[in-house]
């Protein structure tokens, strides 16, 4: 009986070792935009949406320029700089799924602006035709930046955010736009076509401005496979506890029975 009772207390050590494997290997995903490059980058203009905006991009191995002039002429004018998240490893390919991450890190700088906007740009089934970009939906989170014409010789002028992408909103004028009276709620963030990072609603019009961006990541925490993995642990801890109890009644028995012979 003893022999089997340590048989079977080493088969749940070994589960033990191997949730334990299993576990280090299930934490959070992380992709980095940039410096690593992960997709292609383009200059980004409004020019797609009838405006008259314009941006030039230069890229070295740590830093992403884009040189903007915000024109006049529509009511929602901007500029920066684009990631084709159908591009993932600079292959060609279908949306990208933003749903296994929840958060994002940017750090920027500008010349004159003092913030940025930030967007995603999904595929709606609904409103988006044939993936025309002036069609898919948009999200829009703005973010501070730090104006180093303003900044009088700071140590650090890169302005840092993070966030959650739960932070990301549809704008009104998005809304407007599809005859929406209120925000539906979706996001189709598993549909994701391009992620963009444009002039801020306080960049001058007619005068050019630069915005810098040194990091762009985002990262999930993995916590459905976790939840997943405390269960399975909660299984074999359950199934060791009752083994144990088992052996020592079975155990008991055995004894009681030696006793009485």
């Amino acid at each position: 009986m003893k022999k089997n009772r340590w048989i079977g207390i080493a088969f749940f050590l070994v589960l033990l070792i191997a949730w334990g494997f299993f576990y280090s290997r299930c934490g959070g995903v992380t992709v980095e935009l940039f410096p690593e490059r992960t997709f292609e980058i383009f200059p980004l203009n409004d020019s797609a949406v009838g405006g008259f905006s314009t941006s030039e991009v230069q890229a070295t191995d740590t830093l992403l320029v884009s040189s903007v002039m915000i024109h006049s002429g529509k009511a929602f004018t901007y500029a920066g700089v684009g990631f084709n998240l159908k591009s993932l490893d600079k292959r060609p390919g279908s949306v990208f799924d933003l749903t296994k991450f929840d958060s994002m890190e940017v750090h920027v700088a500008s010349k004159r602006m003092n913030s940025m906007k930030l967007r995603i740009l999904t595929d709606d089934p609904v409103y988006t035709r044939n993936g025309n970009y002036a069609t898919l939906r948009v999200l829009e989170k703005e973010i501070p930046s730090s104006p180093y014409l303003l900044m009088g010789g700071a140590k650090e002028r890169f302005a840092v955010s993070k966030f959650a992408l739960g932070e990301f909103r549809v704008p009104e004028w998005w809304l407007s736009q599809q005859g929406l009276e209120e925000d539906d709620g979706k996001t189709y963030l598993d549909r994701a076509s391009f992620f963009e990072i444009v002039s801020g609603a306080s960049t001058l019009r007619g005068i050019p401005d630069e915005m810098e961006i040194r990091c762009v990541r985002i990262w999930g925490h993995g916590d459905e496979r976790k939840n997943v993995m405390f269960i399975v642990l909660g299984a074999i801890l359950f199934g060791l506890v009752l083994f144990l109890v088992c052996s020592a009644k079975l155990s008991g028995r055995e004894y009681a029975k030696k006793l009485d012979a």
